[in-house]
């Protein structure tokens, strides 16, 4: 122990004194006694919302890495961010949508209407049936209608292709939406079901320039359908500009002023915080601006600047020039921040700036209201980040903001609505849509519209006739085609200046796209929904623990994640928020690696190994471009992952090409090993935006988890003498966590003393003090943390983190101040760090330092992934109570049951629930040596459950009873191959009574050897078994006694 450290122990001492004296911290907020909710393990049914639970479910729909849309609760399809828009306002940051979930919004009208004999046209949604049911089985959520006086059920089911496994399958720009009407009545039923849209093209782009919108008739083999198309319209000749404010004077004469956001006038640019310029210049057009970010009131302090609410209003005016022209910047809140036109008390355009302080100037067209009265008002409604917009010059002129090539803009592209049937009625333009009668019944309207004046809307009608109890099946279809990503929000990777979406390479357009899935939707929908049977219908585990840890495999299918021409996979921490595919967030991530290997894979190659690689050195960018830098939890989680991809192989291929670089990457993570003694205590940079200092249970545990990978890898590449270098570091550096770190219940920090400005956990109870375990486990590498003291750790963990009121605690625990909520009150979390025996004064830091304020937070990854630890070590109710409450809290009469909130939404961090998953099914693979294995924790007597592997996917079964246990691999998609295969037994077997056999796709598999420690089995075939869809691997062990 260095000398720095050894004061530190000093805590460490109190801590295991207080233990052995008796004395225990008050737990009446945090109770020792944590009540196993009911029917935990029981299998249940799927999970049916209705009435007021339908408000804020968004399932994402959308093809992966192809922009979000949300299956609603009454099936409507909202939240479209296909065509590389900003975030919407709550994504930006922050995690505020936590505790104010958002409802639906729709930017272009949209939906479906059903008119059957004998009832009048309808809805199908909430709108158009009484009786509305939500089932959500991602990736296919169904929606079932009633109405008494309809004669029909109608049932929903949305998707997009979801194939394991198959990432051009799962990555099209498509949603799905299979009708199911089914005939109630004793009559025959005549029924006509109409899919419709308005064009929803250029939705941004037709207020800043001429735009004609148009609706063209497409179709071929299986399908028909209308393509919304958009061209650049033609400006006329412009009247004089009239320059309706310049703001340069130190008063806001001639406007009113509500509220205290705005000053006591327009300020000098050249005398707002240097924060405020962050972003380079801010585009002044004179000396001055207006900003409702009131630093001057606020003495500095940027988040009292944005706590400042206001408004301004401008005297009325004559609309006399097509476009109001503002220079605006500042947040990106529509309805809260932002300068917008009013006519006769109605909003009818605003603009607002992108979450940066720059001004640029933007437009908002007026065509529709020549001639009529309105006024201006400058808008801050907003308490939080970017609580704030900043206004510049204010123009009334005839010339476009913008005069961009429509596909080159962002929002420039082709949307195809189509019926996947063959007798499809096709209507490309309306002439009117108001009403669910018009929608089904009205004539032709315009072929083209320019976009200021109003839109297109277009339809597809398929006619169904029904015998009582008759049912038949309509598909309709979305396909999106916008190439050009936000290259600007992009601008630090890469080739950002021609960056183009995946599909522009497969795809022409829309319908080109449509024209793919008409061709392929047989096979992709049986595909998709044998991966949903699998799942949930012939698995044995509990509906709601299927439902949670596959929910956020959705992640990939909305604007976290993205994928450019050429092959690369990029990602946000979570929607817009925090660049680079962050090492350290995407560590915890476990589903895309599981699901879609080979994304996970070219991530390793092309970007932690490629783009962001130092070659000199070995050190890795946790953002890659956005930040060249390293983090210690992040380098040493990719080289951790680089062992699953490996795994998640069928041959040596990948780590052959990666071997170099991956070696040199856990290389350089040795040579912060100052002591060469397999402990990390310099400056260690994590995933709680600080740098930490001194030894570190979590940090040490994640390098020795490292070590043990690298020691595999270096084995399978021959290194030998590399791999006893990594194991001897890795066996010291776990005696020490074992020694030096452990208080008698939990692992710690030893601060470093040197460094008391950073924050630590020092003698806390810190939820991830043994993630490297966590890891460790899933991937079959030795053990850091010895057995027994890790079950002792978490068992601390579940007991003095795991509170059932975050607020009160936070309440009674002042000590540390802040942190944002995703865990409100009366709402059970693992609350990230608690300190039961003292020390959190010290974890601040001197001065205190905000990054302290996340020991308050609870994220929904680190509770998967000390569940995950929880179940694989055996606290297997423990980490499913944790994993529950997490499914409660994220119940749809809370929030959105997918979209899981750290920072922003759909957070990469929460993929974490694929681990717990892992865990529950006691799963175990190594691709290339063929080792597959299942241990189940979860009723293991009757057990059954979907699995991936190198290569395929299928369902693994499990029958046990007093002396015999049956085992069954089932591949239903790809195929396996199995040499070694690994199961648990209740009890250890007697060796002398054990008997084995096997059975595979061609009759009898040899079985060379049997290997059994304690109650497991491990089975070796003298030939590798490969297993095809379709086929099965039989294994029965008998053990009598």
């Amino acid at each position: 122990m260095s000398a720095a450290a050894a004061s530190a122990a000093l805590l460490a001492a109190h801590a295991r004194d207080a233990l052995a004296a008796g004395t225990l911290p008050d737990q009446s907020l945090v109770p020792a006694a944590k009540p196993v909710p009911s029917g935990l393990r029981e299998r249940g049914v799927p999970t049916r919302y209705t009435g007021s639970d339908l408000r804020y479910i968004g399932m994402p729909v959308g093809g992966g890495c192809c922009g979000q849309v949300y299956l609603g609760g009454d099936g409507r399809l909202w939240y479209w961010d296909v065509d590389n828009g900003p975030v919407a306002p709550g994504a930006e940051g922050g995690g505020s949508t936590y505790a104010a979930p958002r409802d639906p919004f729709f930017p272009f009208g949209q939906g479906v209407v059903i008119k059957t004999t004998g009832d009048r046209a309808r809805r199908v949604d909430g709108d158009g049936f009484d009786d509305v049911a939500f089932t959500g089985q991602y990736p296919i959520g169904r929606v079932d209608y009633r109405a008494p006086e309809c004669p029909v059920r109608v049932r929903l089911e949305a998707y997009s292709p979801f194939v394991p496994g198959e990432a051009d399958d799962s990555t099209l720009p498509v949603t799905v939406l299979a009708y199911t009407v089914t005939n109630t009545s004793s009559r025959p039923v005549r029924a006509e079901l109409t899919a419709w849209a308005e064009n929803p093209v250029c939705l941004r782009a037709r207020s800043q320039q001429p735009v004609l919108l148009s609706g063209e008739r497409v179709g071929g083999a299986g399908f028909a359908g209308v393509e919304f198309t958009a061209a650049a319209g033609e400006a006329g000749q412009p009247r004089p500009d009239i320059v309706f404010e310049d703001w340069e004077r130190t008063t806001y004469e001639g406007w009113s002023v509500a509220g205290d956001a705005f000053g006591a006038g327009p300020v000098l640019a050249d005398q707002v915080p240097d924060y405020m310029k962050r972003f380079g210049d801010l585009r002044v057009s004179g000396q001055r601006f207006v900003t409702s970010h009131n630093f001057q009131a606020a003495n500095g302090d940027a988040g009292r600047a944005d706590a400042y609410t206001g408004k301004l209003t401008s005297q009325n005016f004559t609309i006399e020039r097509r476009y109001v022209t503002v220079r605006v910047g500042g947040g990106a809140d529509a309805a809260h921040t932002c300068a917008r036109v009013v006519v006769d008390g109605a909003v009818v355009a605003s603009v607002t700036g992108d979450n940066t302080e720059p001004l640029t100037v933007r437009g908002m067209d007026l065509i529709r209201h020549q001639g009529r009265t309105a006024h201006i008002e400058i808008v801050d409604e907003a308490t939080g980040g970017w609580g704030h917009v900043n206004v510049d010059r204010i123009v009334f002129t005839d010339v476009p903001p913008s005069k961009q090539p429509i596909d080159t803009l962002t929002d420039g592209g082709t949307v195809t609505l189509a019926a996947l049937e063959p007798d499809a009625r096709v209507r490309p333009s309306l002439a009117k849509w108001s009403t669910p009668e018009e929608i089904a019944e009205a004539g032709a309207g315009p072929g083209q519209i320019d976009g200021g004046l109003g839109t297109i809307a277009g339809a597809v009608t398929v006619p169904v006739r029904l015998g009582p109890g008759q049912s038949r099946t309509v598909r309709f279809a979305y396909a999106w085609y916008f190439p050009v990503p936000d290259r600007a929000a992009l601008s630090f990777l890469s080739g950002s200046a021609t960056l183009r979406r995946h599909y522009a390479e497969r795809f022409d357009s829309a319908s080109d796209v449509m024209r793919h899935l008409a061709r392929e939707i047989e096979r992709l929908e049986t595909v998709t929904r044998k991966w949903v049977d699998t799942w949930y219908t012939d698995a044995t585990l509990p509906h709601w623990f299927l439902e949670r840890t596959l929910a956020t495999a959705s992640t990939l299918a909305t604007s976290t994640c993205l994928k450019f021409a050429g092959g690369r996979f990029y990602a946000w921490e979570g929607v817009g928020c925090c660049a680079g595919t962050c090492e350290h967030v995407w560590n915890y991530a476990q589903a895309i690696g599981r699901l879609f290997p080979s994304i996970e894979r070219d991530t390793r190659e092309r970007v932690d190994l490629g783009i962001g690689f130092h070659t000199g050195t070995g050190e890795i960018g946790n953002r890659a471009e956005a930040d060249m830098g390293w983090a210690t939890d992040g380098q040493c989680g990719t080289i951790l992952r680089i062992y699953r991809e490996h795994q998640m192989t069928r041959d040596t291929a990948f780590l052959r090409r990666v071997w170099p670089r991956a070696k040199q990457a856990l290389g350089w993570v040795m040579s912060r090993d100052d002591r060469q003694d397999g402990t990390l205590e310099g400056p260690q940079p994590n995933t709680l935006d600080a740098v930490w200092y001194g030894e570190i249970a979590w940090m040490t545990g994640m390098y020795a988890a490292a070590l043990y990978a690298g020691a595999e890898m270096a084995d399978e590449m021959g290194d030998t003498a590399f791999a006893k270098r990594c194991r001897t570091l890795a066996d010291s550096g776990c005696r020490s966590i074992a020694t030096d770190l452990w208080t008698g219940e939990y692992f710690i920090q030893l601060v470093d003393q040197h460094h008391p400005e950073a924050a630590n956990t020092n003698i806390g109870c810190h939820i991830d003090q043994m993630f490297g375990q966590s890891l460790a486990l899933q991937l079959g590498l030795p053990r850091v943390f010895p057995e027994d003291k890790a079950k002792t750790a978490l068992a601390s963990i579940y007991r003095y983190n795991y509170v059932p009121d975050p607020a009160a605690y936070r309440t009674d625990h002042p000590q540390i101040q802040g942190g944002r909520w995703f865990a409100t009150a009366h709402e059970p979390a693992v609350v990230m760090t608690t300190f039961p025996h003292g020390g959190a004064d010290q974890a601040n830091g001197d001065p205190p330092t905000w990054s302290a304020t996340y020991f308050n937070e609870s994220w929904t990854g680190q509770e998967y992934q000390v569940a995950t630890q929880m179940v694989y070590e055996g606290l297997v109710d423990e980490g499913l109570t944790i994993t529950r409450a997490v499914h409660d809290r994220y119940a749809a009469g809370k929030r959105n049951p997918y979209n899981e909130i750290e920072c922003s939404e759909h957070y990469a961090r929460a993929m974490a629930g694929y681990g717990v998953y892992l865990a529950a099914c006691g799963y175990s693979h190594h691709g290339p040596a063929g080792r597959l294995g299942f241990a189940p924790k979860v009723r293991p007597e009757d057990f059954a459950a979907a699995f991936t592997a190198a290569g395929g996917w299928g369902l693994y079964r499990q029958r046990r009873d007093a002396h015999r246990q049956t085992c069954e691999v089932e591949v239903r998609h790809g195929e396996i191959t199995v040499r070694t295969f690994t199961l648990e037994l209740a009890a250890p077997p007697d060796p002398a009574h054990l008997k084995v056999t096997a059975h595979g796709p061609h009759g009898g598999v040899h079985v060379a050897s049997v290997h059994a420690e304690s109650t497991t089995v491990e089975v070796a075939f003298t030939t590798p078994t490969t297993i095809g869809a379709g086929h099965r691997l039989r294994v029965e062990v008998t053990a009598a006694r």
